[in-house]
């Protein structure tokens, strides 16, 4: 797609704001001239195969999507999957339908006019992997659109998890203010539009455990953190936990794919919040090379920074164990320590061995 540049402000320093409205991004360059072509000229275009579109009520069976980041361990090495992912069932007792990764997801939505076409919303990798961050982190979402362009506003990476007034349309490429300090994201206005489907929705921690060995999985172990559906509209509970995929072989399907409360592997004790915090820490790009796995000198017990904590470097830390205050050894001004590093770590020299 031809890149359709046009400045139609100016920033504050004076230099035309060029922006490409084909691929929404901005085509200035040093000194604020114009750029040839955008920033997202070169990206790929999202294929058919890498689009799906969604009608609820053909899959009464239930219909699962989420916001999907890539595995906190990985030792089947397959291309990292961010994205939205997919669950489908025709039936609640069948095997799904579909489960799947995509780039973008389109669920059909009733039009108010029974004469319109169908209507569709769409739900891609930016909106949904901005959703799972906010989630995560248990931040309250709503719904902004644009004071210039009307578009739904996302907000993503570090706006994903702190709240603030100031947002960047990406869309128009154009800031506007906000009355209250928030994030914006549009997966919350589609959760609007199909509450009623998700009336029943429950969230349940599952009890289920597995202790293995690496050495008894050769094609692979992958290990991601649960994180609420942006749509759940099956009868049964959405279940919480460690989801978990054990591979014989390099090739095929896992022998086992399945969501567990308590997950042990070559000893190993690992942790469904440390995972979660950890799948989204490392998806942030602001705050990945800063994650590190800190001992309290006094009481040498495992500290965990939470909540916004786990979210903003800082290099003064206070135990929870003990309630000592020490500063970190590391070369940054700051970090955010959080335990299953050094676990994942150890996982990962244990595999090496084997």
């Amino acid at each position: 797609m031809k890149c359709d540049i046009r400045a139609e402000n100016k920033l504050r320093n004076g230099y035309q704001n060029w922006w490409c409205y084909s691929h929404f991004a901005s085509a200035r360059g040093e000194n604020g001239q114009r750029l040839q072509k955008c920033k997202n000229a070169d990206l790929p275009i999202v294929q058919d195969s890498e689009k799906i579109y969604i009608d609820l009520d053909d899959y009464p069976g239930g219909v699962g999507v989420w916001g999907s980041l890539q595995a906190v361990y990985d030792s089947k090495r397959e291309i990292p999957e961010n994205g939205v992912h997919v669950h489908l069932r025709r039936d609640i007792n069948s095997e799904k339908e579909v489960d799947k990764t995509f780039k973008e997801v389109y669920i059909k939505i009733s039009s108010p006019n029974l004469f319109d076409n169908v209507e569709w919303t769409k739900i891609d990798e930016s909106t949904a992997c901005a959703y799972t961050a906010s989630i995560i982190f248990n931040k309250n979402l709503k719904i902004l659109k644009c004071k210039h362009c009307g578009k739904e506003h996302v907000d993503a990476e570090y706006f994903a998890v702190h709240y603030h007034r100031k947002h960047f349309c990406t869309f128009c490429g154009r800031d506007f203010i906000d009355t209250e300090h928030g994030i914006s994201n549009p997966v919350y206005s589609i959760q609007q539009i199909f509450k009623e489907k998700m009336l029943n929705r429950l969230i349940t921690k599952v009890d289920r455990k597995l202790i293995v060995d690496q050495k008894d999985y050769p094609g692979g172990i992958q290990i991601w953190g649960s994180n609420p559906a942006i749509i759940w509209t099956a009868a049964r509970s959405e279940e919480a936990g460690m989801h978990v995929h054990l591979f014989k072989s390099k090739n095929g399907m896992p022998e086992i794919d399945d969501t567990y409360g308590y997950v042990e592997i070559d000893g190993i004790e690992l942790n469904d919040q440390m995972i979660r915090y950890y799948m989204v820490q490392k998806s942030l790009s602001y705050l990945s090379k800063y994650i590190t796995s800190e001992t309290c000198p006094k009481c040498n017990k495992e500290h965990f920074d939470k909540e916004d904590k786990a979210l903003n470097p800082h290099k003064i830390h206070e135990c929870e164990h003990c309630g000592n205050i020490f500063e970190d050894k590391t070369r940054f001004k700051g970090v955010v320590s959080n335990p299953i590093l050094k676990r994942l770590a150890s996982l990962e020299k244990n595999k090496d061995r084997a």
